[in-house]
């Protein structure tokens, strides 16, 4: 569930189309039958259909959508411009993650971030807003919502106690390279974590109800401290706000080495699928607003915003930025006009107003 908090030279990545005329030109070669040379981008074909995605020979190969006349979608496997068969999700898959960035790194009393969901979200759907990626004090960080989640009630050193509680709808904290006990608040109607799974980490999730509707979510330096291993740490609580039954759930706290403490300016967001493999067109169309991100009370400019989508998966995402304000939709193919790779891996927008 973590993305990277700051993208290595993303700044300076190559252009699209500029990889497929070197590729595709190098040498003067004609490359071989069986390696044929990977591009990505939209064509259009004889009976007036389109296709956008992976092509080998100009041919759709791999994964893509076509779009019939009739307007009918075809998003999945190619092969030499035959459709093999619909996606099917392999979860965890992120959608889009956005990154950007502060002007500098920020002593940390609050951060808070609006969330909008337009639709609501069916049961069934194991979706993931995570609405902050970020360090505090070179600790790695993030925060969100789920539809579904869970935990254990107490940790004990750095083993989980008892059994498993199902909490469903959640909100959920969680840090890195930590695995005591000792450094969690779980609330008494939460729940808490310890594990070594994806790297070692904590959290702690609280059960959250949320559906169609305004949330902010906060981060709360509560200078509270605790000594752990020699070492001063402070504890930040997470908090969410509910606009429409006006009430504010208590998350949980986690502790972060240091007597001060400071957010880093490198901030980031994802939307996943996690936990269950589902055919893609069973995804609902579904549009968020992420906006009025504030640190300590005070309105931050997002600098150099941009989104970044995994180019072995369908395009299935789109996020937009205008007056500091974050659109994004998921559930239907989504074209990229104009876009950078980054090491053949991810798809890249800038949102740059």
């Amino acid at each position: 569930m973590k993305v990277f908090s700051k993208l290595p030279g993303s700044r300076q990545i190559t252009s699209a189309i500029f990889i497929g005329l070197f590729l595709t030109s190098a040498y003067g070669q004609e490359p071989s039958k069986y390696e044929p040379i990977s591009e990505y981008k939209k064509i259009v074909l004889e009976n007036g259909s389109t296709y956008f995605g992976q092509l080998e020979n100009g041919l759709a190969s791999g994964l893509g959508t076509q779009t019939e006349v009739n307007g009918e979608l075809k998003t999945g496997y190619f092969q030499d411009g035959v459709f093999l068969g619909e996606y099917i999700v392999n979860p965890p898959w992120h959608l889009v993650d956005i990154y950007y960035d502060f002007e500098d790194s920020l002593l940390l009393e609050s951060f808070s971030v609006d969330i909008t969901l337009k639709e609501d979200i069916p049961d069934n759907l194991y979706l993931y807003l995570s609405t902050q990626n970020s360090e505090i004090n070179n600790i790695d960080f993030y925060n969100g919502i789920q539809t579904h989640c869970g935990g254990y009630k107490g940790v004990v050193g750095d083993n989980n106690f008892g059994d498993f509680v199902d909490l469903g709808r959640a909100s959920i904290f969680s840090r890195w390279l930590e695995r005591s006990g000792t450094a969690m608040q779980i609330e008494r109607s939460g729940v808490g974590e310890s594990g070594g799974y994806e790297g070692d980490f904590i959290s702690v999730r609280n059960a959250l109800p949320w559906k169609k509707g305004k949330y902010t979510i906060t981060l709360r330096n509560t200078h509270e401290k605790i000594t752990i291993n020699g070492v001063v740490h402070t504890f930040v609580s997470m908090l969410v706000f509910s606009h429409s039954k006006n009430i504010l759930i208590q998350t949980g706290s986690l502790a972060f080495p240091g007597e001060e403490l400071y957010l880093d300016k490198s901030q980031a967001m994802f939307v996943e699928l996690y936990h269950k493999r589902l055919p893609i067109s069973q995804i609902p169309l579904l549009h968020f607003q992420v906006d009025q991100i504030k640190v300590n009370g005070t309105l931050e400019p997002c600098i150099e915003p941009m989104a970044v989508y995994p180019l072995n998966a369908p395009q299935y995402a789109k996020a937009t930025f205008t007056n500091g304000k974050f659109d994004i939709q998921i559930g239907k193919p989504f074209e990229r006009k104009v876009f950078r790779l980054y090491k053949n891996d991810v798809i890249v927008e800038d949102l740059y107003e």
